[in-house]
């Protein structure tokens, strides 16, 4: 009998010390947490409208289906040409949302008040001639260049470096206000003329678009013009001081005849207007603007 209490009471010590290792205390299960869904962001909506530059045209069309699959984007987007200058006069108005311009509005002659710039891109702008002319010169100076858009030089055989006899020179040119001129006249001639001066040379014809002049040069014979080099797959262009229309040449300052795409808004850009703006300045637009045709802003090593 007293070896039996003896075990029972030994059961109960060794009970006793695994309540104390455990501290007594008692685990109670957690509930199960319900799942969650995260809110949905609503879809951007509205309509998104710009005019002006026609060399950035093609580009911000390339970029609006992307846009609407990445953002969910629901309105509509209206991308118009018109020229630079036609852009910054509809954003100052407000008439669109976005201004497009190949130049600033200073440059463009244009107040600017009130205008706010995005700078989007980079752009070069080629010396393109035909076919013919390319068999038989492959660069030309700054001096002769300037010398056939100021109308001093009339034929290819006055030009140097030609290897070919007597060919009258067709002149191609954009209207006023057209960013491509500007950027030309800015930094690949130094110099400016009105339309009624360009008009009284009676080898020059001006073109109202980038997409006109690149068909006229095309299908020139003799013809020279400046273009922007989105436009340019197709064109045959002349070195410039020796020197190539490259964009790794303009990243560096070699080559230069080269200017800022802005899209620029009336005060600061909001809703879906600053949403599509944003997805053409972003990292996953980066690799179509490259192979546009454009340049990358990130890869420039001068500026101006």
């Amino acid at each position: 009998m007293k070896k039996i209490l003896a075990s029972i009471i030994a059961v109960i010590l060794i009970a006793a010390t695994f309540v104390g290792c455990s501290g007594g205390a008692t685990t109670t299960p957690t509930p199960t947490a319900k799942p969650t869904t995260a809110p949905t962001a609503a879809p951007l909506t509205g309509n998104i409208t710009a005019s002006g530059s026609t060399a950035l045209q093609p580009l911000l069309n390339l970029a609006i289906e992307p846009f609407k699959k990445a953002t969910n984007f629901t309105g509509s987007i209206t991308i118009n040409g018109g020229g630079s200058g036609q852009g910054l006069t509809d954003v100052a108005a407000g008439t669109v949302n976005i201004g497009n311009s190949d130049v600033t509005a200073e440059q463009a002659g244009k107040d600017g008040k009130g205008l706010v710039d995005y700078k989007v891109a980079v752009v070069a702008v080629g010396i393109a001639v035909s076919s013919d002319v390319a068999e038989k010169i492959s660069n030309i100076s700054t001096d002769d260049l300037k010398g056939i858009f100021t109308g001093k030089i009339t034929n290819w055989n006055q030009v140097k470096g030609w290897t070919g006899g007597s060919l009258p020179i067709a002149v191609y040119y954009r209207k006023a206000g057209s960013g491509t001129r500007t950027l030309f006249e800015l930094y690949g001639i130094g110099t400016s003329m009105t339309d009624a001066q360009i008009g009284a040379f009676p080898n020059f014809t001006k073109k109202e678009s980038s997409g006109d002049l690149e068909s006229a040069i095309a299908s020139g014979k003799g013809a020279i013009g400046y273009e922007t080099l989105p436009y340019c797959g197709k064109l045959k262009l002349l070195k410039v001081d020796n020197v190539a229309a490259t964009y790794e040449n303009v990243y560096t300052g070699a080559y230069k005849i080269w200017g800022y795409e802005h899209m620029y808004t009336k005060g600061e850009a909001t809703g879906s207007v600053k949403a599509f703006i944003d997805y053409v300045m972003s990292p996953a637009f980066a690799p179509t603007i490259t192979a546009s045709g454009y340049g990358a802003i990130s890869k420039m090593t001068v500026s101006r």
